[in-house]
This record gives structure tokens, sequence and C-alpha cells, in this order.
């Protein structure tokens, strides 16, 4: 039987993982391979998405109805494998696993598949200096699971020779280089997340030491993707709303919630680390569902508890003032005696084009409503 691809599949969607979540997002990450201008372009990830349509051509036989549609699949499934292969070549490169095509050629589930491309697709017709050298045609008794052909060439004194190679072993060759470097992709990768997990622990261990500015100035270095996670999250904004930490306590919860966000973004890296690494299963443990008990099922009549998310949401985007009078109106409406709450409103009305002063107080407007 041919081994199934889904394995082989699933190490490329890891490697792609990978690649998007921390190659893509972290300088310390991306200067472990050789990021060069190419490869900060999409030129990955078209290799990645040529690699899985490819994957179908090799691994979906279709319904062989006549001799065109015959050759047409062997030459599309050679030549689908022979593009594989020099994917694999490229991603090595790309990530630094000291392997060249050197390399590859001394590795039967490479040279062994590549061969056979060469002579029936590459070089049907193989002369060196204007001398004939091979010849090979596919022969009409192929079918589904064998790829037979004929073959002339001069080391057998051009005598006819028939060939016939199971398509199965072809296949499971592949799968067998297809793995063996995938893994070793993988492994770069897994050492490399290893490594960026012990310095985000090492920013973990000094978010409430290092003064405010020098932190920043190690997230910017190490886990800048935790500067795009929030609006406003920009080093010089921070650093303007630090500054005002005594003046209201709207900038002392942003700064106080800035803290909360990067622990817990730190947490989540990490256990997606561990996810990837193989050191965690899963982010969600098993939690057994509590039985329903009767007496603690709230009254209809008890009256429910005030909403304020669909006007908390539509003041998230700065509009004009017309739409913010109308959505902050309902708001007022709602709490009219919350001295804190109408002050945060008015206080964003009157900085609509300043996002600094905007946005502070909407996330404490959001902190005292909640």
């Amino acid at each position: 039987m041919v081994i199934l691809n889904h394995n082989t599949e699933n190490k490329l969607n890891k490697i792609a993982d990978i690649w998007n979540d921390f190659i893509l997002e972290y300088k310390f990450c991306n200067n472990k391979i050789k990021f060069t201008d190419e490869v900060k372009t999409n030129y990955f990830g078209d290799i990645l998405g040529y690699f899985h349509d490819t994957f179908s051509l090799i691994f979906e036989i279709p319904k062989i109805q006549n001799n065109s549609s015959e050759f047409a699949f062997y030459i599309s499934f050679l030549q689908a494998i022979y593009v594989q292969q020099d994917f694999i070549e490229e991603l090595l490169y790309i990530f630094n696993c000291n392997k060249n095509k050197g390399d590859l050629k001394n590795d039967l589930t490479y040279s062994l598949n590549r061969d056979i491309r060469n002579e029936l697709v590459g070089h049907p017709i193989r002369k060196v200096n204007g001398k004939f050298i091979s010849s090979t045609l596919f022969s009409y008794n192929s079918n589904s699971e064998n790829i037979e052909y004929l073959r002339y060439h001069i080391d057998n004194n051009y005598n006819f020779e028939k060939i016939s190679i199971k398509i199965e072993d072809i296949k499971n060759r592949h799968i067998l280089f297809l793995n063996n470097y995938f893994d070793l992709i993988i492994k770069k990768l897994e050492n490399i997340l290893i490594k960026f997990k012990s310095q985000i622990e090492i920013l973990e261990q000094n978010i409430t030491i290092q003064n405010f500015e020098t932190l920043l100035s190690i997230i910017s270095a190490c886990f800048e993707k935790f500067l795009d996670s929030e609006f406003i999250y920009d080093i010089d904004s921070l650093k303007i709303i630090y500054s005002k930490v005594k003046e209201h306590a709207r900038y002392n919860y942003f700064i106080d919630k800035f803290y909360l966000n990067l622990k817990e973004y730190i947490s989540f890296t990490k256990d997606n680390i561990d996810l990837l690494t193989g050191k965690k299963e899963s982010f969600f443990p098993e939690i057994a569902l509590p039985t329903i008990n009767n007496e603690l099922i709230p009254n209809k009549n008890i009256n429910k508890k005030i909403s304020y998310h669909y006007e908390l949401g539509k003041l998230a985007t700065k509009r004009n003032i017309l739409d913010f009078e109308f959505f902050s109106s309902l708001l007022k409406s709602k709490c009219p005696d919350n001295i804190e709450v109408l002050n945060e409103l008015e206080y964003m009305e009157k900085n609509l084009t300043n996002d600094i002063e905007y946005y502070s107080a909407y996330k404490y407007l959001r902190h005292l409503l909640e």
C-alpha cells in the first residue's frame, strides 16, 4: 500500500504555522534563518501553496480513459515530484539546515525518483555534444499501477529494453524523502522556538523590574509583535500615556492594563511554543461540565443586568461628532448619575481627533462600565 500522506501534509502545515506565527513576526526568530529580501516577500507563502497544490497530482490517481490521459498523468505525476524536490532544496537553504544539492543526490529517496523523471520527462531524447545517448518512450502497456517505458541507451549498445516501475514504489520513496527533510526543518524551527521562549522568559522576569522606557526597548527588540496587538501600543504613544499616570486615573488604568496584557501575551506565546514543540498537547484542557441545579436557575422576573455592549462597540471606532453624540447619549441615558462615566464621555468628545486621549478615555470608560 502507498504510505498515507496526511502526516506529511501535517508536517508542512506545522512549518507554515511556525513561519506565520514566529519567523515572520519576530526579529529574534527571522535572524536565525536566511531571511533575505526575496524571502521577506510572499515567496515562501507561494512555495507552500504550490506544495499543497501538487500533492493532489502525486496522490490522487485520475480515471484513465485513453493513452493520452494516461501519459498526461505520468508526466504531471513525475513533474510534481520533481518540483517538490526542488522546493525541499530551497526550504533547506532558507532554514540553514546545512544540506545542499550534493547531499540530496546521495540520498536514494531523492536521486532514484529524479533519475526516472529526467529520463522520461526531462530528456526523453538525450544527446551530448551532438552524440546520441539515449531515448525513452512511454509504452502503451502502462497502467495506473505501473509506468512502463521503452529504452534505448548507449550503455546497452542501443539494444531495446522494456522497463516497468511501480507507481506505488515511487510514491513511497517520495513520502520517505519528504518526511525526512520536513523532520529536519521542523527540528531546526523547534530549536529556534525553544531559544525564543528562553528570551521572552527573561522579558517576563523583568517586567516589573525595568523602568518603563527600558521595558519598551526590550519589547521592541525581541517581542515586537505584542506592540501590534492593541491600538496605540506603539512606543511613542505609550511613552506619552505613561508620562501622565499621575494626572488622571484613565492613564494609570491604561498602563496597568498594558502590563496585564503583556503578561497574558507572553503566557499565550509560551503555550503556543510548547504546543508546537510537543511539550503541550492542547491549549484547552478537558473540563467536566457542571450538573445543572434548578435552584440556581435565575428567575425570569429578576431584572437583567444593563448592557453597554452596543454603545461601546460603536464608540470603539471614532466617528464624526454627530455619530458620537448619538451613541454617547444612549450611554448617558443608561447611567445618568455616574459622574465618572459622564466625565469620560465629555473628555472623549473633546478629543475626537486625538487618538491617544480618545482611546485612553475609551478604555477607562469600558473599565468603569464593566
